[in-house]
């Protein structure tokens, strides 16, 4: 199998610059507590350059630099982050390993329907730069996660090369990758393989690098090391056969952004709210899913958050039509204190199987249309909505019935759809039998719906005699047969309009029952 791995170099420190554009070019450290101090996890570049470094404590960081920005950091958060980007890049890889916080391996299997895996690996570094969270940088280029792509057939050849090798930003690694792992360190084996203790034992004996560790007999190694010591000359040497596992996807799909200062105007919440719904929107379209329902929670510097559900006129996995509809939400919030958190959750979602558009049309171009039918149905109810469809039936308050409004697989019809009834396949079932004027039902026969009955069960005839004289109207005996369509005449002809209260009308038969004539005001 071959698979890839993505290395995304101080991942936490990219999150919070693209989250937060203010912080770009400033000295930064994450910082969390370690026995009671708190030290340095990550450091930004600008850091970096300062002097700080991580493992450092937040006391020594500040003493090189005053101004530098200390933020807490939240593994939690960073492996949901990490995890929000593997979903993201489910069309092109369909599933992923995380190897956090820096890290993920993918299913590179299907490369090869990309142009091969070079071409498959741009492909992946192109979304990443620009699906996820992009910001415009002060020259005006856009500006996505930084990350080394390598493709191989073993998790710790293609681990080790992603982050050891500084010069190319896509490797293909041959089948077994053991060549190119000559020349990488020894501290390639820490990073979740082997414990620090081990690889010190290594280099207590003059080792450097994979490929001195590799050179030597498995015999000695085994004697002097046992297993663990065969372990570590087999990855050298590119025999890793650990087994790729992808992780499962999380059932509930939210986002939360943390804002870089409390909030009084709404700009700064709008551009949190844009970073917030495009996540989301990745990881929607990632699972080929729409939205349906979902939840925005705003919360206070002080105070109980507030909460704003919505409900979308058609489900939606479109980042600018879920960004619109919570604008106008927001703006009609009133709120005593300033906004600290944005929060997203989606509580409803359904299969997004795509829409065929007329030539010349674009998604965006029903974004306003679509935006004031998901507020009207936020406001009015779920049933205060719909669209109708025509349907063949000779009565004209039956002929149409109520459907979602713009439905998924909604497109306009070439032909209307009375030429669609008599023209396309078979003739359209009314799903009802109608009776005829002299006879009994018969056992078994389809019972016919409370519409059809209605209209054809219903025949009367007036009594011997003259009419208007002694008139007693009588249901004649009916039998069903088996008629479950209309003809296109009946159709064509049928009223415009039905009286606003039932008309008595004088009817004459022919003596095999058949209708000959209805007499109506005179």
């Amino acid at each position: 199998m071959r698979l890839a791995y993505l290395f995304f170099p101080r991942f936490p420190v990219q999150r919070r610059v693209l989250e937060q554009p203010s912080l770009s070019g400033r000295p930064l450290i994450l910082h969390a507590d370690e026995r009671g101090t708190q030290r340095v996890q990550f450091a930004s570049g600008a850091a970096l350059k300062r002097g700080i470094r991580p493992g450092m404590s937040v006391a020594s960081a500040s003493a090189l630099e005053p101004s530098v920005v200390r933020l807490l950091y939240e593994p939690g958060l960073e492996h949901g982050a990490l995890m929000t980007v593997g979903e993201t890049l489910l069309p092109l890889a369909p599933g992923f390993q995380l190897d956090a916080p820096e890290g993920m391996w993918v299913d590179a299997s299907a490369a090869h329907l990309s142009g091969g895996e070079a071409s498959w690996a741009q492909r992946t570094l192109d979304a990443l730069r620009t699906l996820c969270h992009p910001t415009a940088s002060p020259q005006g280029a856009l500006r996505g996660l930084r990350a080394r792509c390598v493709v191989g057939s073993e998790r710790f050849t293609t681990q080790a090369l992603a982050r050891w090798s500084a010069n190319d930003s896509v490797i293909i690694a041959p089948e077994r990758g053991g060549p190119r792992l000559a020349a990488l360190p020894l501290l390639c084996l820490e990073e979740g393989w082997l414990g620090s203790d081990q690889t010190a034992s290594y280099r207590a004996l003059g080792l450097s690098t994979l490929g001195e560790l590799a050179s030597l007999p498995p015999q000695a190694l085994t004697g002097r090391f046992g297993s663990l010591g065969l372990q570590a000359a087999r990855l050298c040497r590119g025999e890793d056969d650990s087994r790729f596992v992808a992780d499962e996807l999380s059932e509930v799909m939210e986002e939360t952004v943390q804002l870089d200062w409390p909030a009084e105007a709404l700009e700064p919440v709008l551009f949190a709210l844009k970073t917030l719904v495009d996540r989301l929107a990745g990881r929607l379209q990632g699972r080929q899913l729409a939205a349906v329902r979902l939840t925005v929670t705003v919360g206070l510097e002080s105070g109980e958050p507030l909460r704003v559900p919505l409900v979308l006129a058609r489900a939606s996995a479109e980042s600018r039509l879920l960004v619109e509809l919570i604008r106008h939400r927001l703006t009609d919030l009133t709120v005593q204190q300033p906004i600290t958190t944005l929060h997203v959750r989606i509580d409803e979602a359904s299969a997004d199987r795509g829409r065929q558009l007329i030539l010349g049309d674009a998604p965006a171009g029903e974004v306003a249309l679509e935006v004031v039918m998901s507020r009207l149905q936020s406001a009015l109810g779920e049933d205060a909505l719909f669209s109708v469809e025509p349907v063949a039936t000779h009565r004209p308050e039956d002929g149409w019935r109520a459907i979602a409004p713009l439905p998924q697989d909604a497109t306009l019809p070439a032909t209307s759809w009375l030429a669609e009834t008599a023209e396309v396949g078979p003739p359209r079932q009314i799903g009802a039998a109608r009776p005829s004027v002299d006879s009994e039902p018969q056992q078994g026969a389809a019972e016919p719906d409370a519409g059809a009955s209605q209209a054809w069960a219903r025949v009367f005839r007036t009594e011997e005699g003259e009419a208007g004289k002694n008139k007693k109207w009588l249901k004649r005996k009916a039998k069903t047969e088996q008629h479950g369509t209309i003809s296109l005449s009946t159709l064509a002809h049928r009223p415009p309009r039905l009286f606003r209260e039932p008309a008595f009308l004088p009817t004459e038969f022919s003596p095999d029952g058949s209708l000959e004539h209805v007499i109506l005001a005179g």
